[in-house]
């Protein structure tokens, strides 16, 4: 059951993937094969796959695999590389929380738009931005204060 609960976004994320394939394989189906497109199914395929692409981004974030350029910070002498990596973990922390409240705003804005097939608010596409970058702030945040007490603690020593 722990397993199940530390893992959530990746289990949506993977549902959400097979949601996207299903629903492709099904529009591609419906034209060619019966001859009677289904309209809807590229729409939800689009909206499932914006879940994925932020769920899986909040996921590789969690594992720590997202792209980073760290050779000033390998390079430096220990004191100035713990304060570096505070310094930039700090900077993350900001951006992610920002991204964070900005894709809220956006997405509260958006309820009144309706998608153009399934007619559904936009605002339940749009939440994928900062449920996935609400993901992030957390792992985040974890990695920050973790990041903070090696450093007291190392100067404790």
């Amino acid at each position: 059951m722990k397993r199940v609960l530390n893992n959530i976004p990746e289990i949506l994320s993977a549902a959400a993937l097979v949601i996207v394939i299903m629903s492709a394989c099904y529009g591609v189906l419906s034209r060619y094969v019966l001859h009677r497109p289904a309209t809807w199914s590229n729409e939800l395929a689009t909206i499932t796959f914006t879940w994925v692409v932020f769920l899986g981004a909040g996921a590789a974030f969690k594992r720590k695999m997202h792209i980073g350029i760290d050779l000033l910070v390998n390079t430096a002498p220990p004191k100035i590389r713990r304060g570096l990596e505070l310094f930039t973990n700090l900077i993350v922390l900001l951006f992610i929380g920002y991204m964070t409240v900005m894709g809220v705003i956006f997405s509260l804005q958006a309820y009144k738009q309706p998608t153009s097939v399934l007619r559904i608010p936009n605002t339940y596409v749009y939440m994928a931005v900062p449920v996935g970058f609400g993901l992030m702030l957390c792992y985040e945040l974890a990695y920050f204060i973790k990041a903070r007490q090696k450093s007291v603690d190392r100067e404790d020593e």
